[in-house]
């Protein structure tokens, strides 16, 4: 499940009425699924489990962009973590990209980038 950051960051970017982690759950769940314009409720059906959303919502907002850049893998994913949201490891990882995203995306409306 791989996800292409830069098409994802300009996809979130586009959808300038939402705020950018609904924007960037968005256009990785549209990455996903092949499909475009879909809502927020049918970006986290997507994700299939809405539990991604909530970790990537808790992730954007309790770490920086610096710490979300670094590689979510085995060393380095909280393990602990995941088991409270009732994630997988490859969920909480995609839950760490879309928060990447959603900060990325702030930045670039903010101007920052």
């Amino acid at each position: 499940m791989s996800i292409d950051r830069q098409l994802a960051l300009s996809r979130a970017f586009l959808l300038k009425d939402e705020n950018s982690l609904d924007a960037a759950t968005m256009a990785v769940a549209e990455q996903l699924s092949g499909k475009m314009n879909l809502t927020l409720g049918e970006a986290v059906s997507v994700l299939g489990n809405n539990q991604i959303a909530e970790v990537a919502g808790f992730l954007s907002e309790s770490l920086n962009c610096q710490q979300l850049e670094q590689v979510c893998d085995t060393d380095t994913y909280d393990l602990e973590q995941a088991r409270e949201w009732g994630v997988t490891e490859p969920q909480y990882c995609l839950a760490h990209e879309i928060a990447l995203i959603a900060h990325m995306t702030e930045h670039k409306r903010e101007g920052l980038d």
